[in-house]
């Protein structure tokens, strides 16, 4: 395993400090049964993309640390979320095996094909995920109902089948995570390529 240098260790840091930030000021849109749409990965996952998947993992682990001690959900909230970083982090690293994806030589199809990939992989992993988690643990441990009402007190509450209430805001984030991700790092990797040699 190559070890990381010192400025990666430094843009985990600096992004670790803005997911934090981002968890603190609230920019985000609420849904009804709980999860919150908002940009706290995206730092995590720029880390991803400008250090490797080591320093990715790094930061998702970092993520649920520090979620864990400020965020109101505590340390669910933050294992929910690192668990859904970790899925994204997941499909763009499967993306990347799949499709040999080199920033600095790629021209957009080859950009578009790997977010895209991206984003399938990952919320392949991401919605069975969430959905399993959600109906196993985490919304009883959120809301305090009984696991066998699970899935009807949020249906009543969304009016759509549990896995879609469940599914469909964890796809919307993660058509966040993956593509302003990958909007903001792109130009730094094209312009500054040897800053993490």
């Amino acid at each position: 395993m190559r070890k990381m240098s010192s400025r990666e260790i430094a843009v985990i840091g600096i992004m670790l400090a803005l997911s934090l930030m981002l968890e603190i000021i609230p920019i985000e849109m609420p849904t009804m049964w709980g999860m919150k749409i908002d940009l706290v990965a995206v730092p995590v996952i720029m880390a991803y993309l400008l250090t490797g998947f080591v320093g990715g993992l790094t930061a998702v682990f970092l993520l649920f640390i520090g979620l864990s001690l400020i965020s109101p959900t505590s340390w669910l909230g933050g294992f929910m979320k690192a668990s859904a970083t970790l899925a994204v982090l997941i499909g763009f690293e499967a993306a990347r095996w799949i499709t040999r994806f080199d920033f600095e030589r790629a021209n957009r199809r080859r950009v578009v094909l790997f977010a895209v990939l991206a984003y399938i992989l990952g919320i392949a992993v991401r919605i069975p995920l969430m959905v399993a988690f959600n109906y196993y643990f985490a919304i009883q441990m959120f809301l305090g109902i009984p696991h066998e009402r699970v899935v009807q007190a949020v249906e009543e509450w969304t009016h759509v089948p549990f896995w879609v209430a469940i599914g469909l805001p964890n796809a919307v984030q993660s058509v966040i995570d993956v593509f302003i991700s990958l909007a903001v790092t792109l130009p730094v990797l094209r312009r500054l390529p040897h800053l993490f040699e």
